[in-house]
């Protein structure tokens, strides 16, 4: 297998989509956002997918469009937030790319997210807290599966992929 895919992880609001957009023209490569590619695989939102059919019938569906995913070639694709939570999925991405995490400070990803009404893990009565919630569970899992992690609090989306270009260069 070959090992020039970039996959970006990190919670929701952390900059995947935005900067691996940014990336994938710097580096002249294909460009993917998995949970776009799930929408269109399933016909509906991913927030539909979680309120019929549960978290647990996605993350099989994630887990199955990331193996179709990694055989392609050259590509940065912007993953869900949850990817890491299996070690196959983790697996799978760090032997055909690196594995790139987006961090940002809480408060960050509050502003970036909090007029997002398609975050179904954050259709709570105090979706803040949430929010909080679900980075403290996930954030030693997130700096555990990563080759390099970049700080997006004061980047554009731009400057985030040149900081990932100097890391992987």
């Amino acid at each position: 297998m070959t090992k020039n895919n970039i996959y970006l992880t990190g919670m929701m609001g952390s900059g995947k989509s935005v900067t691996g957009k940014a990336l994938a023209v710097m580096l002249d490569y294909g460009f993917l956002d998995l949970d776009q590619e799930i929408e269109k695989r399933e016909g509906r939102s991913i927030t539909g997918i979680f309120a019929v059919e549960g978290e647990s019938y996605f993350r099989d569906v994630e887990t199955a469009v990331l193996k179709w995913a990694s055989n392609l070639e050259k590509h940065v694709f912007s993953t869900g937030g949850g990817i890491v939570l299996r070690d196959e999925n983790v697996g799978l991405m760090r032997r055909t790319g690196k594995v790139i995490l987006l961090e940002a400070s809480p408060e960050v990803l509050w502003e970036r997210v909090c007029r997002d009404k398609n975050r179904p893990l954050l259709q709570t009565p105090d979706p803040k807290s949430s929010l909080e919630k679900i980075l403290d569970g996930r954030r030693a899992r997130y700096k555990a599966t990563c080759d390099y992690s970049v700080m997006t609090d004061d980047l554009t989306a731009e400057a985030a992929a040149k900081n990932i270009l100097t890391l992987i260069k």
